[in-house]
């Protein structure tokens, strides 16, 4: 979210750059030049994407650990003597 991304054909109020500000089964843009929404879904987005011009703000720690979950410690290696 928060990405500011040009799409591959012009909005027809002559703008090419939309912010994104929706993410999830469809993707919410707001066009740069007139304010109007849209919704897209996944594929189609893909598709009409040119480039991201600015990317967002990076996800706030807290985020990305309720997201993703701890990080797993590194296994260690089983211990030899615990073996029968």
């Amino acid at each position: 979210m928060g990405d500011v991304v040009r799409l591959r054909r012009k909005h027809p109020c002559g703008a090419d750059l939309w912010t994104v500000t929706r993410v999830g089964a469809d993707i919410g843009l707001h066009c740069v030049g007139c304010a109007h929404r849209v919704l897209l879904s996944r594929d189609t987005y893909r598709r009409r994407i040119a480039a991201i011009v600015t990317p967002g703000p990076a996800l706030d720690p807290a985020i990305e650990q309720a997201l993703f979950g701890e990080p797993t410690p590194d296994r260690a290696p089983p211990d030899a003597s615990l073996t029968p």
